[in-house]
């Protein structure tokens, strides 16, 4: 007969939608094209309405740009972003994907590294 072990949640884990959360967005666009411009708005209002829609979250700002995603230098709202994020002010990052973090494989790496270190 077989033994069934029961591996029980963490204490005091909680699934995501259910902490109280400082929450950001970041929406990234990297063309002056019409399309990304309405891309960018709607990426925006989505975000505002996904935090405003849960009572646990509380909103750290929707960080937007339209800027190429090859380096961190040339997007300053990536930057104070990070910046808010090592000043503990944000918990979550939400984003339409991860390469809006950019295309520059090494940049996001270490965008992501830092971030897990800081708990974000």
């Amino acid at each position: 007969m077989r033994k069934v072990t029961e591996i029980l949640p963490a204490q005091g884990h909680r699934p995501m939608e259910l902490r109280h959360l400082r929450v950001a967005a970041y929406c990234r666009v990297s063309t002056e094209l019409e399309e990304q411009t309405s891309s960018i708005e709607l990426q925006e209002r989505h975000y505002s309405q996904l935090i405003s829609a849960n009572p646990n979250w509380e909103s750290a700002g929707i960080f937007a740009e339209r800027a190429t995603g090859l380096n961190t230098k040339e997007r300053p709202e990536f930057r104070r972003m990070i910046a808010q994020c090592r000043k503990k002010r944000i918990d979550l990052i939400l984003t339409k994907s991860i390469s809006r973090f950019g295309r520059n494989t090494l940049d996001m790496l270490r965008s992501l590294r830092d971030l897990r270190g800081l708990g974000v």
